[in-house]
């Protein structure tokens, strides 16, 4: 069979014969290529110039090139002429394949448009740390893509949940908005033990850790409020609670600062004589 023959019979499988079908093989693929590229320096610099946030770029890329993709692909089938009229009539048809689609991957769909609506509100961005209450799932936002969200746990793990489940959970952000967070450190003394002192020794390891944040604004100083104040927040069956507030840059620094603090101040404690109680009955036997 001669190299004639070849290009002759290969009109039958492509439009323009299987030079043409090559040419424009590497045609599409060059412009789909230089397609994604852009898109990507394009929001890239929107993010650069404060546009847009981390979250709304890789959703927005994300989307892109999903469409530049399908755009890509259904150019090179439309130069195959035996799936040519295939993919035609799927196009023609496409009311009712939208509505088969529709029920089979009603899921899908909804992930993503929950994922836009994610994107666009923003109730948590990647980076944030957050805490799902139902799940009993708390980490922090390492992707969100079509699908689903990733949240990396403390201890590492990667939590896939489906964009449509974080969009309708109910979930605290403890990144929104201001990042400094009110740490309650609580503590139990027994009735035997001394208040004033337990609040004294209290104050005073608080008030030596690095990471403790002074928010008193100018006026509070000058009137004299106190940074730290423990204060009696429960008398119990067989203990006395002290409770205190001890403000943080984040919550990653509270974590770290009330870790300390509970070391030092039971250190201080069994020092100075201070108990702390643990549960115990007196038994009375009646003859």
């Amino acid at each position: 069979m001669s190299l004639d023959q070849i290009l002759e019979m290969s009109k039958e499988i492509f439009e323009q014969g299987i030079v043409g079908f090559a040419i424009a093989l590497v045609s599409i693929s060059v412009l789909t290529f230089i397609a994604i590229k852009a898109g990507k320096r394009f929001f890239a610099s929107l993010l650069k110039r404060n546009r847009i946030d981390e979250t709304t770029r890789r959703f927005s890329f994300r989307l892109f090139s999903v469409f530049i993709y399908t755009f890509a692909a259904f150019g090179i089938v439309t130069q195959i002429i035996p799936l040519r009229s295939t993919a035609l009539s799927l196009l023609a048809g496409s009311g009712i394949a939208v509505l088969f689609i529709g029920f089979a991957a009603q899921e899908a769909f909804s992930n993503i448009i929950a994922g836009f609506f994610i994107s666009f509100f923003r109730p948590f961005s990647v980076g944030d740390l957050i805490n799902l209450p139902g799940q009993n799932i708390s980490g922090r936002v390492e992707d969100i893509n079509l699908r689903h969200t990733v949240v990396r746990t403390f201890e590492n793990n990667r939590i896939i949940i489906p964009n449509a489940t974080m969009n309708k959970s109910i979930l605290e952000n403890k990144d929104f908005g201001e990042r400094k967070v009110c740490n309650f450190l609580i503590l139990s003394i027994s009735y035997d033990s001394d208040v004033d002192k337990a609040k004294s020794i209290i104050v005073e390891e608080a008030l030596a850790h690095p990471k403790l944040l002074d928010v008193r604004t100018a006026e509070d100083i000058q009137n004299q409020v106190v940074q730290v104040n423990p204060v009696l927040f429960a008398l119990n069956n067989s203990s006395v609670d002290i409770r205190v507030g001890l403000w943080s840059k984040d919550a990653s620094d509270g974590y770290f600062m009330l870790a300390d603090l509970r070391d030092s101040i039971k250190k201080r404690f069994e020092k100075e004589g201070i108990e702390i109680p643990y549960p115990y009955q007196n038994v009375v036997i009646r003859k």
